[in-house]
């Protein structure tokens, strides 16, 4: 979440910049709505986290097994961020400041 937010953040600094170079309209927009998907992927991972946790105890509490899913929230929110970070690299290097 924190990084998302230095991500959203980085727009005003790309704004600052081209205003300052009189590069005309700043090609900010997109790393506003990554970061923006950053910080709304890490609130989700905490309450489906928080939610699984909660389900874990009630049933190692009960005496059942842990079976560990083939699928983890580890893995998806690995993928996700990898997603995101690879669009992140292609959007700067394609609108880079002069």
């Amino acid at each position: 979440m924190g990084f998302g937010f230095v991500v959203a953040r980085f727009s005003l600094f790309l704004s600052k910049l081209a205003a300052v170079r009189q590069g005309g309209e700043p090609a900010a927009e997109l790393s506003v709505w990554i970061g923006a998907a950053m910080v709304a992927l890490g609130a989700t991972v905490n309450g489906v986290a928080a939610v699984r946790h909660v389900r874990l105890l009630r049933k190692l509490g009960a005496g059942g097994p842990y079976r560990p899913a083939v699928w983890s929230l580890r893995i998806i929110t690995t993928l996700a961020l990898a997603v995101l970070g690879a669009a992140l690299a292609v959007y700067l290097v394609l609108h880079q400041v002069p």
